[in-house]
């Protein structure tokens, strides 16, 4: 019986609450026509919006069927504030693959009111920042 892996994006809390630790193929990646915005004052964790010819940098790492509906149940897929959909990333060998990465539903873009706007400058680095073991692993996330 073989196990297929599937691969994930994580950018906000699987970072840095450490989701990648016991996961596989572990590596830094850009995430292509997407910028991820953090506002602490309304949330503990990033979106990622839909933004043409921008990019940020996460990390890609291969879970299972299970461990996929797991990340499901965290991400609220089932209560409509995410949803998880394949997109293009950019590994550092500058091979390209497609990952699932977990977005925003428009339900949750318009109660929010989310706009690439709330934050150009990608504040949730300042969060990875405070997260010793991932910088120790992949420093290039702050690149």
């Amino acid at each position: 019986m073989s196990t297929d892996f599937i691969p994930i994006i994580g950018y906000g809390t699987f970072i840095t609450h450490g989701f990648w630790k016991d996961k596989r193929n572990v590596e830094v990646c850009v995430v292509k026509d997407f910028i991820r915005i953090f506002i602490p004052k309304r949330n503990w964790f990033p979106y990622a919006l839909s933004l043409k010819n921008s990019s940020f940098k996460a990390l890609k790492f291969e879970v299972t069927k299970r461990e996929l509906e797991e990340l499901d149940i965290y991400e609220g897929v089932k209560s409509g504030l995410f949803k998880r959909v394949k997109t293009e990333v950019l590994l550092k060998n500058d091979k390209q693959i497609e990952a699932f990465i977990y977005i925003p539903t428009n339900n949750t873009i318009n109660s929010q009111g989310l706009s690439p706007d709330l934050d150009k400058s990608d504040s949730w680095k300042k969060e990875i920042e405070k997260s010793s073991e991932t910088l120790k692993n992949f420093p290039e996330l702050l690149l």
